[in-house]
């Protein structure tokens, strides 16, 4: 068994993915927002759970909270914001913008994990013409820890959404470990077949939003409840997959939002996979960012936004969170808690889940950490 410890954890979803892959133990997991809080623990209620500002965190409060369950840690999982660095030459300065980067690095520092799995916003490539990353590249370096990351798709690894991510994998030096990524097990298609990969074995097809979520109670805008049991038959794998294991047959947070008609006319003069700018300049309004989703592909990246700026592709309105999820890939049980709108201070629902790192992406470098990272530490000495 390999332990983890989950920074930034949100609503649960690098966890999640983890734990599914079944080689892993999540022993502690830190957020400062209660809503964020709450969804994780209900859904993963044996984790010890820290709610407070990572700021405030040291790792000698985590190591006495894991000291009964595990001697170490082996990974450590997570990414803190990085919007709005700030350098000095090739470093990170003080400045308060880059505070939660440097607590990270304090935490994984006291720790010393084996593994740092470090997912973000795929932008960080280009952030201040690419020195933001050689930063950060450089204080891992410094605390113990050779990097490398890539930029990845989350439909590469059957999430059905066309998701961008910057992924980094570290390990600690001295071990001679070789850092490697796991290869796609999903690809585009050509009239139904199996994209075929001259290096690799042949390449399931990409999990299009009807995969998704075609089997899910058809509701007009307004209708639907936050709980719900399922009336239609899954139609493949992957709808069977998200049925669940906590409450089998429940199906949280699937509610439609309650639009105008003049909202729900001018949605529908939207085609599938087209924006807000085909409309006619008389009824286009200035948000030129609503994507109709095409079901015949995988979905356009899921935000915290979902509720606006992705459309049912047959129904009339925004997404529910519910749809969001399966577009994200939790299961179908996995509850989110929290307000729906943005009048309360906490994280909303459709935050949690827009932010969440997708549990198939995670389970998927997890599997791969776990059989061909982790292993290359055993019976090994650090080296001089």
């Amino acid at each position: 068994m390999y332990y983890t410890v989950d920074l930034f954890s949100g609503a649960g979803g690098i966890t999640e993915g983890f734990c599914r892959q079944g080689q892993y133990t999540c022993v502690c997991a830190n957020d400062c927002d209660p809503c964020a809080r709450d969804t994780f623990t209900y859904n993963h209620p044996g984790v010890p759970y820290i709610l407070k500002d990572v700021r405030e965190v040291t790792g000698k409060e985590i190591k006495d909270i894991i000291k009964d369950k595990c001697n170490s840690v082996d990974v450590i999982t997570g990414g803190p914001p990085c919007q709005g660095f700030s350098l000095a030459g090739q470093r990170l300065t003080d400045d308060p913008r880059n505070m939660l980067f440097r607590e990270y690095i304090r935490i994984a520092k006291s720790l010393q994990p084996k593994v740092i799995f470090f997912e973000n916003v795929y932008g960080i490539l280009s952030m201040q013409k690419g020195n933001v990353l050689k930063a950060i590249i450089a204080e891992f370096d410094e605390i113990g820890y050779e990097c490398q990351y890539k930029i990845i798709n989350a439909a590469d690894y059957g999430v059905p959404q066309a998701r961008p991510r910057f992924v980094l994998i570290g390990v600690r030096k001295g071990y001679g470990v070789k850092i490697t990524f796991p290869a796609p097990t999903h690809g585009p298609t050509k009239e139904g077949t199996y994209q075929v990969n001259l290096f690799q074995k042949d390449l399931l097809p990409y999990v299009t939003v009807e995969d998704a979520i075609s089997d899910l109670p058809k509701l007009d805008q307004g209708e639907g409840e936050m709980e719900l049991l399922h009336t239609n038959e899954p139609t493949n794998d992957y709808q069977r997959e998200r049925r669940g294991h906590r409450t089998p047959g429940t199906l949280f947070g699937h509610k439609a939002t309650r639009h105008s008609k003049e909202i729900q006319y001018r949605y529908s003069l939207i085609p599938q996979g087209s924006t807000n700018a085909c409309l006619p300049p008389e009824i286009r309004t200035k948000k030129n960012n609503v994507y109709k989703l095409d079901m015949t592909q995988p979905a356009r990246t899921v935000t915290c936004n979902f509720r606006t700026d992705l459309l049912h592709p047959t129904m009339n309105r925004g997404i529910t969170v519910r749809e969001a999820a399966r577009l994200q890939s939790f299961d179908d049980d996995y509850k989110f808690f929290g307000c729906l709108t943005r009048k309360a201070r906490w994280l909303t629902q459709d935050d949690q889940v827009g932010n969440a790192v997708p549990p198939l992406l995670a389970q998927a470098f997890a599997d791969h950490i776990a059989k061909v990272i982790l292993p290359q530490f055993e019976g090994k000495e650090v080296d001089s």
